[in-house]
């Protein structure tokens, strides 16, 4: 064997270990991201079952504004497109990122301009954008 394939074969063997190689503060950190979601949208689903939640941002929680009337005198204007919704949420699954339990897979999602840029997002239904709101979950220790 030459020179050149035993480098190359050490290079290849040495690109598969560190590839394979799963770091445990990123593993950990996924780890909690799903506790925070599972645990949310248990909260979440015992006020209302019925719920038209979407969580993006790895845990955040946004619901559909029943009052869709008083954003019209805001002029809210879209900022970027944050992505789409990836799955649909089914009774009994966990909750994943850009899963929502009404809208379908595909649906675009947009962050919106200015103050309430964290509290509100814009989903494009049909022709229409659809406001969401940030759901705020109380969080107490041991619970």
């Amino acid at each position: 064997m030459t020179p050149f394939f035993k480098i190359m074969l050490v290079c290849i063997v040495l690109l598969l270990i560190v590839g394979c190689y799963k770091d445990p503060k990123i593993e950990g950190a996924n780890k909690i991201s799903q506790m925070e979601r599972t645990s949310t949208s248990e909260k979440i689903f015992k006020q209302n079952k019925d719920a038209d939640i979407l969580c993006v941002y790895g845990a955040r929680f946004y619901k559909r504004d029943e009052d869709q009337e008083q954003y019209k005198q805001m002029d809210l204007t879209i900022n970027h497109e944050l992505g789409e919704v990836r799955k649909e949420y089914k009774d009994g699954n966990t909750f994943e990122d850009y899963m929502a339990t009404k809208l379908q897979v595909g649906t675009k999602i947009f962050t919106i301009q200015g103050q309430m840029q964290s509290e509100l997002l814009l989903v494009k239904l049909g022709e229409k954008y659809i406001v969401y709101i940030y759901i705020r979950i109380n969080r107490s220790i041991g619970g």
